[in-house]
């Protein structure tokens, strides 16, 4: 008799929004964390995909260390749309498959799965519910700019840009957590657990 699959929440918002730190607040109360674009990365050390990778992209794509080059990637594919989606069509389903596998191993009640494009890429429908991290476009501008120093403001409003804005997926989240100063993301958190812990105990 196979285990039970814990019941899936998928958490996304746009760059700066806070996925990443509301996901570190989940994960000191004990839930299985998965960030699928720290996964990426972590896949674009194994073979096939690095060859894939350097394929596409050419040998620039990878340091002489072996690891890839993000910085250099990511003014690629936000300056052309086919090189994103064939990047995209070799990094999405070696996520999958590796989420898969991650999620046959968890025993908890339920897990979060992060993912930045969880709406534009046809993920949230694979899960059992979803939260949407909403913050001003400003306050995300600025996080962008004290976390991602390498990046040239023209290439963080290219990635905004390539993102769904939040108008149009607040109406596909079942859950909207602010990250604002105004609103405690702590306390965001605690409710929803506190519900999950709840409904998914009965």
């Amino acid at each position: 008799m196979s285990a039970k699959i814990p019941f899936q929440v998928g958490i996304t918002g746009g760059i700066g929004s806070g996925k990443s730190v509301v996901a570190r607040i989940f994960g000191l109360l004990g839930v299985p964390v998965y960030e699928s674009d720290i996964e990426a990365k972590k896949l674009y050390l194994v073979p096939a995909i690095r060859d894939k990778v350097i394929k596409l992209m050419g040998s620039k794509a990878y340091n002489s260390d072996g690891k890839p080059d993000t910085a250099f990637i990511a003014a690629q594919i936000y300056d052309d749309t086919v090189l994103r989606k064939g990047l995209n069509d070799i990094l999405h389903p070696a996520v999958g498959a590796h989420y898969k596998d991650w999620l046959q191993q968890q025993s908890h009640p339920y897990i979060l799965k992060v993912a930045a494009l969880l709406f534009e890429a046809g993920i949230a429908a694979q899960l059992d519910t979803t939260i949407l991290i909403v913050s001003r476009q400003s306050l995300k501008e600025s996080r962008i700019a004290e976390r991602d120093s390498f990046r040239p403001k023209e290439q963080i409003l290219q990635i905004m840009q390539s993102q769904w804005p939040d108008q149009k997926k607040i109406p596909l989240a079942d859950y909207l957590f602010y990250n604002e100063e105004e609103h405690s993301l702590i306390e965001q958190v605690m409710t929803f657990h506190d519900r999950m812990m709840n409904n998914l105990s009965q």
